[in-house]
């Protein structure tokens, strides 16, 4: 095997993130990339990673060996993060990145990026492909989102998209029949990304974006929630009467293990089913009462 590259995975606590990334930058790595590092809650802040997050840092082999690579973990004091070298030999990166991304089949609902396509006879499909703000249909907090709205969307409703990112749960309630969308997001940039993605759906019409700050939300008839624990906690109260009632909500972005106190938070609000799981997380959905 000729070794093209050379990857070094740690195991980097949020605190020390930013001066390990400067310090693998400057060494000479192509590339530096924090990733989920275990099922610990991330945060929320914009900007903010993983309370314990997987670093990797890819080096050209060329110019590093995994000899310097043992050096610099010793000489920064790294190795209490567990770091491991993996050689690695060169590949097309763009068509092993577009592999992992298939087009996914969600009910009635494809997702499609542009690489691939959906069945001839695909009657509603969201373009998307990844890029800068969360959701594609790959993360399973996603997928969730979207099996929930195929069985809930039935045509006229608005929906809810609360922490939006790339806007594909509005849009895809938007393709599925719903009247009107309102996505909201604290980062800027998401908001941009979902706009251009509702463009290339042609669904702008129907969608309104916003920060939170600004939004002027009605009462839906679906609320949608793929953000995060400590987030669903806080803004449970907000969410919930942002329902009407006999509509429905559905919370995503949840730990197995979270989900007993985020039932508990939404529980005086809505009427709630089993929870749902894939893979390592939950959806958790309810019809809304008329007691609180």
């Amino acid at each position: 095997m000729k070794i093209a590259w050379w990857q070094l995975d740690m195991r980097v606590p949020a605190a020390a993130a930013a001066a390990v990334e400067a310090q693998l930058l400057d060494a000479g790595a192509e590339a530096v990339t924090f990733l989920e590092g275990d099922d610990s809650e991330a945060v929320f802040d914009a900007g903010d990673i993983w309370q314990n997050s997987r670093c990797e840092a890819l080096f050209a082999a060329d110019s590093h060996s995994e000899t310097t690579l043992q050096n610099l973990v010793r000489d920064n004091d790294w190795r209490s993060y567990a770091a491991r070298f993996t050689a690695l030999e060169e590949q097309d990166w763009v068509a092993a990145t577009q592999a992992a991304f298939p087009a996914r089949c969600f009910g009635r609902l494809w997702v499609t990026p542009s690489w691939d396509a959906a069945p001839a006879n695909a009657l509603r499909v969201l373009h998307l492909d990844p890029g800068q703000a969360f959701g594609t249909g790959a993360h399973a907090t996603t997928a969730l989102c979207l099996r929930f709205l195929d069985t809930q969307v039935r045509g006229g409703e608005s929906l809810i998209d609360y922490g939006c990112g790339s806007g594909i749960l509005a849009i895809a309630g938007l393709l599925l029949g719903a009247g009107q969308a309102y996505g909201v997001d604290t980062d800027p940039v998401a908001l941009q990304v979902a706009a251009a993605n509702a463009e290339r759906n042609g669904v702008s019409a129907g969608l309104q974006l916003a920060l939170p700050e600004n939004a002027r939300l009605p009462l839906a008839d679906i609320l949608v929630a793929n953000i995060l624990a400590t987030p669903l906690l806080t803004l449970a109260p907000a969410l919930a009467h942002s329902v009407r009632p006999g509509g429905w909500i559905a919370l995503s972005g949840i730990l197995h293990h979270q989900e007993a106190e985020i039932h508990a938070a939404y529980e005086p609000y809505f009427d709630l089913a089993v929870a749902q799981h894939e893979e390592d997380w939950s959806l958790l959905y309810g019809q809304r009462n008329t007691g609180v």
